[in-house]
């Protein structure tokens, strides 16, 4: 009994400096990974000519340059209603470089057949500093309506 209960705090003890241990890691991105990830299969902008451009994710975020998107990971989605039923989208993004990175984002929203329910937000800016995280979040106008959403995402503009 006393064996076991021994080996079971330093199991515990073990566990809690391995945790401790990640939290002073820097971080680390594969790009290529994030860059091939395949699609959810769900709804999506496609052209009404079926070759004409690659079909658009919604409820996703769309980088709009290649530059961005070699130096940047979503790390995570987020989407939920607010006390008023609008929709509030929300981004986390990671700098996988070692210099500060400026992007700019905007949100869309659209009603169940893809029918923008209003215009797009403004551009909003976000600093991410090196190898560290930055958040933006978007509002929808509309209420019961909004049912799919993009997240456009930008190499800042001057």
């Amino acid at each position: 009994m006393r064996t076991s209960l021994l080996t079971a705090i330093a199991a515990g003890a073990l566990l809690a400096a391995s945790g401790q241990a990640r939290e002073n890691r820097p971080v680390k991105c594969d790009i290529g990974d994030a860059k091939r990830s395949v699609s959810s299969g769900g709804p999506a902008l496609v052209a009404n000519v079926p070759s004409a451009m690659t079909p658009i994710d919604l409820n996703a975020v769309q980088m709009t340059d290649k530059k961005l998107a070699n130096s940047v990971v979503v790390e995570a989605m987020f989407a939920r209603r607010t006390e008023t039923n609008s929709v509030e989208v929300i981004t986390r993004f990671v700098n996988c470089t070692k210099k500060v990175v400026e992007l700019d984002a905007r949100s869309s929203f659209m009603d169940a057949d893809q029918v923008p329910t209003e215009d797009s937000t403004f551009w909003k800016k976000v600093i991410l500093q090196p190898k560290a995280t930055g958040v933006y979040r978007g509002l929808s106008i509309g209420r019961d309506e909004v049912k799919y959403y993009l997240v456009e995402v930008r190499t800042s503009q001057p």
